[in-house]
């Protein structure tokens, strides 16, 4: 059976992947919304509808992706809900901080001369040391955010469109006919996608790093979805 640590940190590295697949789906739909020339180009005339459905489509799927990998409360999902949670464990959190703090290998032991070894060990419990207030800190850091993002009136529309609108196609009697649930109605802005994934994009990281002690290439990922959107919707006839 795993650990309850093993646990973590395999709920962990899917939430992370998750994630990653959320932001590649928003790479392809944030120019949609947000860039005049791709609107125009791809989302005018006989290709309105079409694009139009396709914005549509992403739009409800990446707001499903953030209610259920911010909000989820089912034991089986990685969402941060349930691993910030499993963190009022003290004994989880000190085990994961003593995993934090050793990780750098030892070297006093190896060394012959002991007034070299004593200050081996003197540097060794420094580090140490700093690592320990490094991870409380991002164990603050992560309540802190945790708790605005929990509670932000936008992750809450999103937990909305999931359960009312995208799983189950709500509809309401409204003026003596059903009508579909207007979005607008919601308080969800476009902008709102992006904010809400920066605000996740930093708990992902911080939970690698408390849960895992490992980082991700963030730069190196908005470089690869930033050229693959550009790639995908530039329009052919623009010569390149």
């Amino acid at each position: 059976m795993p650990s309850q640590i093993e646990k973590l940190e395999a709920h962990a590295g899917h939430l992370l992947d998750s994630f990653i697949a959320l932001r590649e789906k928003y790479a392809m739909l944030e120019p949609m919304l947000f860039d005049p020339d791709t609107v125009m180009t791809r989302g005018s005339r006989e290709q309105f509808r079409g694009f139009q459905i396709l914005r549509n489509s992403l739009f409800f799927s990446c707001a499903q992706d953030i209610a259920k990998l911010t909000l989820d409360a089912d034991k089986r999902t990685p969402s941060i809900r349930n691993l910030v949670s499993a963190l009022d464990d003290a004994l989880v959190v000190a085990e994961l901080e003593e995993r934090y703090a050793v990780w750098v290998i030892p070297s006093a032991g190896e060394e012959k001369d002991p007034e070299i070894a004593m200050a081996l060990r003197g540097l060794e419990e420094r580090e140490r040391k700093e690592l320990r207030d490094q991870f409380r800190e991002y164990v603050a850091e992560l309540r802190t955010l945790w708790a605005e993002l929990s509670s932000a009136p936008a992750v809450l529309g999103f937990l909305t469109v999931r359960d009312k609108v995208s799983a189950h196609t709500e509809v309401r009697f409204v003026a003596d006919k059903y009508q579909l649930v207007d979005i607008a109605n919601l308080g969800i802005k476009w902008s709102d996608l992006r904010l809400s994934i920066a605000s996740m994009q930093r708990l992902v990281e911080l939970i690698g790093f408390i849960v895992r002690n490992a980082g991700f290439a963030w730069d190196s990922l908005d470089h690869q979805l930033s050229k693959a959107s550009m790639a995908f919707w530039r329009f052919p006839t623009d010569g390149s």
